[in-house]
């Protein structure tokens, strides 16, 4: 299979890209930064990276991913299968990132655990630092995790060192200042879990119960 690079793209020579992948104008593929000059990128087979996105290097993502325009990967990233990234969004550094993920525009993420199966909404941020700007927090402040089937709703906010359990959906506009156990809906600001999250109900009736792909 053949790839489809775009001329106007600019491929640094530690990149590795699959099979079948196609590169749009303006794209920039293997960034250096001081901290990891000697590090490779590796995008999966099949993957789409679209105009004006920057991945820098020390990343490797699975085959399948699509990042639209305008969406940055810094360094020290590992992203699975079948992973999409909206436009304009931000992948910083120190994400474990699973597969069959959506990030949707406008979001940004940091020293971040996600499982798989994971939708993240448009505007959601995950904030990394307890007392900004200490230069300490990759010390104080554990990783952010996420578990599997974890829906997390527009324009949500979740604090550092947050853990999410699996099968949970969290509403938009909500603010995550506490631990989620396993099976929650949470809304508010702060959230509070308002109901289990296997009461959920399809209003229309078009599914047995939302999220039924779920295991």
């Amino acid at each position: 299979m053949s790839k489809d690079i775009d001329p106007t793209a600019i491929i640094y020579p530690n990149v590795t890209i699959g099979d079948g992948a196609k590169v749009e104008p303006f794209a920039i593929l293997g960034i250096h930064d001081r901290f990891h000059s000697d590090a490779t990128t590796i995008i999966g087979r099949d993957s789409f990276i679209g105009s004006r996105c920057m991945v820098y290097n020390s990343v490797t993502v699975g085959n399948n991913f699509d990042i639209s325009d305008q969406s940055s990967v810094f360094y020290d990233n590992v992203i699975g299968d079948r992973c999409r990234i909206g436009p304009k969004a931000v992948i910083k550094n120190g994400c474990r990132i699973g597969s069959d993920i959506r990030i949707q525009a406008h979001t940004y993420l940091e020293r971040v655990v996600l499982g798989s199966s994971v939708f993240v909404g448009p505007g959601a941020i995950f904030t990394n630092d307890r007392h900004p700007p200490c230069p300490y927090n990759g010390e104080c402040t554990p990783v952010t995790k996420v578990d599997d089937f974890v829906s997390i709703g527009a324009n949500v906010t979740i604090t550092p060192g947050i853990q999410i359990g699996h099968h949970t959906q969290i509403y938009a506009g909500s603010v995550i200042v506490s631990d989620v156990e396993p099976y929650s809906v949470m809304a508010g600001n702060p959230a509070r879990r308002i109901k289990d999250f296997r009461e959920l109900k399809c209003d229309p009736g078009l599914v047995a119960r939302p999220f039924a792909s779920w295991k």
